[in-house]
């Protein structure tokens, strides 16, 4: 039986690490640990670019390339959610089983989810540093302890994950990406679709 060399504790440490680029250049772009700080830096930047996108007072044409940007990166994150799933399966020797016992929810989606709630809790935290307002101060550190009780909940059951696959007990599948959105030769299709889309709704 293969054990993998990582666990939720570990995860959390890549995440803090990343936060505060302590990570040097890797040894190979296709190790696990750096896998998942490249989904991690991917999803800061996906944040910060959302944040970017809802300045509309900057004009249309400054929303239009922050949602460019976020169209790529979510690729790139994709990307990486497989990639991680790929390692996994290969460090742990994932093998197919019965329909029961087929995870839809691959380590690579819970670790990308787990990342999101770690980025929303330094936002949160990096907040309680500066409002005034008491009520919104208890608001916010409301939502601090319940974000850190939803991390600690999905970390637990990702170790929990880890050692069922080790035992051959469950099994994931590693998704074939289907690109849509990003393929340049249907865009045109798409308009027509939208286009009809919008003639039914007017017609009602």
């Amino acid at each position: 039986m293969r054990n993998l060399m990582l666990n939720f504790k570990m995860i959390l440490k890549i995440f803090s690490d990343s936060l505060n680029d302590s990570i040097t250049a890797p040894e190979s772009a296709e190790e696990l640990s750096n896998l998942i700080s490249l989904n991690f830096k991917t999803n800061k930047k996906l944040w910060e670019l959302e944040d970017l996108a809802r300045m509309d007072e900057l004009g249309p044409v400054h929303v239009a390339t922050a949602k460019k940007e976020i169209d790529k990166n979510n690729q790139i994150r994709n990307d990486l959610i497989r990639k991680i799933d790929i390692k996994v399966s290969d460090q742990i020797g994932v093998l197919p089983g019965p329909q029961k016992q087929l995870y839809c929810e691959s380590p690579g989606m819970i670790i990308d989810r787990i990342a999101i709630l770690f980025i929303k809790l330094t936002v949160v935290r990096n907040l309680l540093m500066v409002i005034k307002e008491a009520n919104l101060r208890e608001e916010y550190s409301v939502k601090e302890k319940t974000i850190l009780m939803q991390i600690d909940h999905i970390g637990n059951f990702l170790d929990y994950y880890f050692d069922k696959l080790a035992r051959k007990e469950v099994f994931f599948e590693i998704q074939q990406p289907i690109k849509i959105y990003n393929d340049k030769r249907i865009k045109e299709y798409i308009k027509i679709l939208k286009k009809k889309g919008t003639q039914r709704k007017n017609s009602i």
